[in-house]
């Protein structure tokens, strides 16, 4: 069954065409014909379906025990579109608009800082995935020297399509930064 959004580019795409149709015979003895229509048809159907991801965290573990050498999440990437995609990765600390697991005021939440890995722990910055595939990589998040214990911190990870300038599929994960001596 096509989406609404389909049959609304499927109708422009006739439209489009009755517009090329209804030119003068000039377009047809020129040549110009063909290139019109192969860009129409590209335009209207190249971006349908194209971008679409799904960004989680394996078996849904969203929290961690920060310790000594900070917290690891592995993250599962899905590029459900219909064509090949580069994820460029970025976090981002949202402390100030996310809940604590425990009920605390997220107002004594500390920033901790992420990096990427991929499944033989290389740095990466993005995932080249071709279409209707998944990959998994970490985002490792480093507490710097000097955070307050027992303080928690919530982490945007982003997976920003440069197929789609404008399209950005996310997750949240929680870490509570834990006293080594106490462990």
């Amino acid at each position: 069954m096509k989406s609404k959004s389909t049959l609304e580019k499927a109708v422009k795409f006739i439209t489009n065409c009755k517009a090329i149709f209804s030119v003068r015979k000039k377009i047809f003895q020129k040549g110009i014909f063909p290139i019109l229509l192969c860009l129409i048809t590209t335009v209207s159907f190249a971006q349908s379906g194209s971008c679409k991801a799904t960004l989680g965290v394996e078996k849904d573990r969203i929290y961690s025990n920060a310790g000594n050498d900070g917290a690891y999440f592995t993250l599962i990437l899905t590029n459900s579109g219909n064509s090949d995609d580069v994820y460029n990765l970025s976090v981002l600390n949202i402390n100030s608009s996310c809940s604590n697991n425990d009920g605390s005021s997220s107002s004594q939440n500390v920033n901790l800082v992420g990096s990427f890995l991929d499944n033989s722990n290389v740095p990466i910055t993005s995932v080249s995935l071709p279409a209707n595939q998944t990959a998994t990589f970490q985002v490792h998040l480093t507490v710097p020297q000097g955070t307050a214990y027992n303080r928690w911190n919530c982490m945007q990870i982003n997976a920003t399509s440069t197929n789609c300038a404008n399209y950005t599929v996310n997750t949240v994960v929680h870490t509570i930064v834990n006293n080594p001596s106490e462990n």
